[in-house]
């Protein structure tokens, strides 16, 4: 395996416990800035899962724009280049988020998540590496990270279930 496709194992690995780090607070984000910009009055929990369900909306919206995107900017500018847009894409959107004080930077947080596609590069760049130029070394080294990334989400959700089923009463 070349060092080219270990480092993109690791960015994905590293890019994946950082989408899911965030993930879980948003929800207690979204109640605590809602609260606190309606001048102390308490908001339902019904109109604090509207919004989170919007603010959800809307980043899947962007993700759906910036898919094609993103393979566009992998056929015009490469692999490498487009990689470094998108984790500087996931560094602005965290930045933003660990910094806002209402709902509508929770929005404008999601705005450079256009280009929040990692993985996607990350299959170009295995696809592309000299250890995976027969098909079936590109199969296996597309199959290996398709696993690892499965296995990253599958043990988030894990930890995220005991975690608020531990602390739900703390969370909301």
């Amino acid at each position: 395996m070349s060092s080219e496709v270990i480092v993109t194992y690791v960015n994905i690995i590293l890019y994946a416990i950082s989408y899911q780090l965030q993930r879980p607070v948003e929800p207690f984000l979204v109640k605590s800035l809602i609260n606190q910009t309606d001048n102390g009055q308490s908001e339902t929990q019904s109109e604090v899962n509207q919004t989170f369900g919007r603010l959800t909306s809307f980043f899947s919206f962007i993700q759906t724009i910036g898919s094609p995107l993103v393979g566009i900017l992998l056929d015009k500018i490469g692999p490498r280049r487009t990689s470094i847009l998108v984790y500087l894409s996931s560094s602005a959107s965290y930045a933003i988020l660990s910094q806002a004080t209402s709902p509508l930077w929770l929005y404008c947080s999601k705005i450079p998540t256009i280009l929040q596609h990692a993985f996607l590069v990350g299959q170009a760049t295995v696809s592309s590496s000299s250890d995976s130029s027969s098909a079936s070394g590109r199969a296996a080294a597309l199959g290996r990270m398709t696993t690892g990334k499965s296995a990253l989400v599958l043990i988030h959700h894990m930890f995220h279930c005991l975690y608020s089923t531990a602390f739900a009463s703390h969370m909301y």
